[in-house]
């Protein structure tokens, strides 16, 4: 089975076979579909951003013995581990943490960067299996999408006066309590991603979020797009003061949020463009703050 999905203006494809269990609880991605064409999904098709299939066949420990470790990344979100492998493959081990990287999956993406498969064989727990799905898939978004003015941000998000906001900080500083603020507090907000929103400079050079289908722990899949007006980075304090960011500190505030490979040159310059695009064209906040109602309302006064 194919199908094809859009995300931020951008397609990509999906195929395993029909009878698998995973499709089921794929539901997140179900308002991103399209209508699936397999002459679409060739990775030849210009505007295709990548197409990922799904191996339940093989564990890839081919691909694994004939690959160089570069990086293993280990947090309370995902283990990956990057490697080199042969004919310039990039391919990463994807688990929920080091100790299950044994049932974890290989995803191998080829030199042409959109033609991927995941190698699922070694992993028999369902609930693993959609969690190396997903973030293979959100990874090789972040991938792919770096060069072609969008990014993937960590960040929650609200829709408010017919523009998007989104709230950064580190794990932890209280993004969803702020937007929950801004839902009771500011009339006419709406929730539009809670974890993993798209932000893509459209073909006028203005900034537009999107929803996603990755958004954490909050069921908040809306295939919606608006104006990005404002990004807040957040921080815990015993008092409400915001402030303009500007320059090098504006673009420091945003960077760390941003998702992508950046020890790859070509990425990398292009999130450093995107950033610098969203910099000069999006008011950048610092909002040091309290759980509170004065907070979101000192907030929207000043961003809006």
């Amino acid at each position: 089975m194919l199908r094809t999905y859009k995300v931020g203006g951008h397609r990509f494809c999906v195929s395993m076979s029909d009878d698998s269990a995973l499709w089921k609880g794929m539901d997140n991605y179900n308002p991103f579909m399209v209508d699936s064409n397999a002459g679409l999904c060739n990775v030849e098709t210009p505007d295709l951003l990548f197409r990922l299939d799904i191996d339940f066949s093989s564990n890839g420990d081919d691909i694994v013995r004939d690959s160089k470790n570069l990086a293993e990344f280990d947090d309370d979100t995902a283990y990956i581990s990057l490697m080199s492998g042969p004919d310039n493959q990039r391919v990463f081990l994807i688990s929920l943490n080091s100790a299950m990287k044994e049932q974890g999956g290989i995803l191998a993406v080829e030199r042409n960067n959109q033609e991927c498969k995941l190698y699922l064989g070694t992993c028999n727990d369902y609930r693993h299996g959609l969690f190396i799905v997903n973030n293979a898939l959100m990874l090789l978004y972040a991938l792919m999408s770096s060069v072609k003015d969008t990014i993937l941000i960590h960040a929650s998000v609200v829709m408010a006066d017919g523009y998007g906001f989104a709230f950064l900080g580190k794990s932890g500083t209280g993004k969803s309590t702020h937007t929950r603020l801004w839902l009771q507090n500011i009339p006419g907000t709406s929730l539009l991603n809670d974890d993993n929103p798209v932000v893509r400079i459209d073909s006028s050079g203005n900034p537009v979020i999107y929803g996603s289908p990755w958004s954490g722990k909050t069921p908040c899949y809306r295939n919606e797009e608006v104006p990005l007006r404002a990004v807040v980075r957040l921080s815990q304090a015993p008092r409400n003061l915001i402030r303009k960011l500007s320059g090098i500190s504006a673009y420091a505030a945003l960077a760390p949020s941003a998702s992508s490979m950046k020890w790859e040159k070509s990425m990398a310059d292009g999130l450093h463009e995107t950033l610098s695009k969203l910099v000069s064209t999006v008011g950048i906040y610092h909002l040091e703050c309290l759980p509170d109602a004065e907070a979101s309302l000192l907030c929207h006064e000043t961003v809006k």
